[in-house]
C-alpha cells in the first residue's frame, strides 16, 4: 500500500503531461524558436550607453520593409529631428550598411543637412526566420511593463549577430517589442517598440531622404 501511495505522489509531483516555459519548473521545456513579424511600423524609444560615460536616449518611429531591404527611423533628440534610412540591399562587403541621414534643427531655423555613412546599425532589419536560422536559445520569460502595465510575460531569445550579443523579447503574437544589444567595450542598447502596426509600410517612406549630390 505504501508503495502504491509513493507512486501516486511521484506521479503528482513529477507529472510529464503538459509543459511550462517557467524556469526551475519540473515540467519546463524550451520552446522552438518561432518566426517573427518582419514588416511593420512602430513607435520606439531607445537608450544606448557605453563604458566611456556616453548615455544617448532617442525616440521616434521605425519602419521596416523586408521586401525593399530598407529600414527607416525618424528620431528626435536634443532639439534635433532626423530621418535615418538604412539600405540593406546595398550592404558593404565588410558588413556595414549605407546610412542616409536628413537632419533638421527647428530651434535655430537652419536648413536641413544631408549626410551618408557606412555603419553597423544599432537596430537590424530582421528576416522572419532570424531566430530559427541563428539557433537562438530560449532564455526564459521576462516581465516588462514600461508601456503596458498589464502586458503578459515576454518570451526572450538570445542570439549572436556579427559578434554582438542580442536578446529579442517577443509577445504572444511573436512580435518583437524589445531588443537588447550588448557589444564589446561596454556598449549596451535597449529598444522598446509600441503602437505596432503589422504589414509592409508604404514604399514612398523608403526613398532616399536626400539627393545624392546634396550629401556632405
Amino acid at each position: 500500500m505504501m508503495f502504491i501511495v509513493f507512486l501516486t505522489l511521484s506521479a503528482l509531483l513529477y507529472s510529464t503531461s503538459g509543459t511550462s516555459e517557467r524556469l526551475f519548473s519540473s515540467d519546463f521545456r524550451a520552446p522552438n524558436p518561432p518566426a517573427v513579424l518582419a514588416e511593420y511600423q512602430a513607435s520606439f524609444v531607445q537608450h544606448k550607453w557605453d563604458a566611456s560615460g556616453i548615455s544617448h536616449i532617442v525616440s521616434g518611429t521605425i519602419y521596416a520593409n523586408l521586401r525593399r531591404q530598407r529600414l527607416r527611423m525618424d528620431i528626435t533628440y536634443d532639439g534635433v529631428i532626423a530621418s535615418s534610412l538604412f539600405d540593406y540591399e546595398n550592404a558593404n562587403i565588410d558588413g556595414t550598411v549605407p546610412n542616409y541621414i536628413y537632419t533638421l534643427s527647428p530651434t535655430i531655423a537652419s536648413p536641413g543637412v544631408c549626410a551618408q555613412y557606412n555603419v553597423t546599425p544599432a537596430y537590424p532589419l530582421f528576416p522572419p526566420n532570424i531566430l530559427i536560422d541563428s539557433d537562438a536559445a530560449f532564455t526564459g520569460l521576462a516581465t516588462d511593463n514600461l508601456f503596458y502595465s498589464d502586458q503578459q510575460p515576454l518570451w526572450s531569445w538570445g542570439l549572436s549577430i556579427g559578434g554582438v550579443s542580442v536578446t529579442v523579447f517577443l509577445d504572444r503574437n511573436n512580435t518583437a517589442v524589445r531588443i537588447d544589444f550588448s557589444a564589446p567595450g561596454g556598449t549596451f542598447t535597449t529598444t522598446r517598440l509600441f503602437n505596432i502596426i503589422a504589414g509592409s509600410p508604404n514604399d514612398t517612406l523608403f526613398e532616399y531622404p536626400c539627393r545624392l549630390d546634396d550629401i556632405r
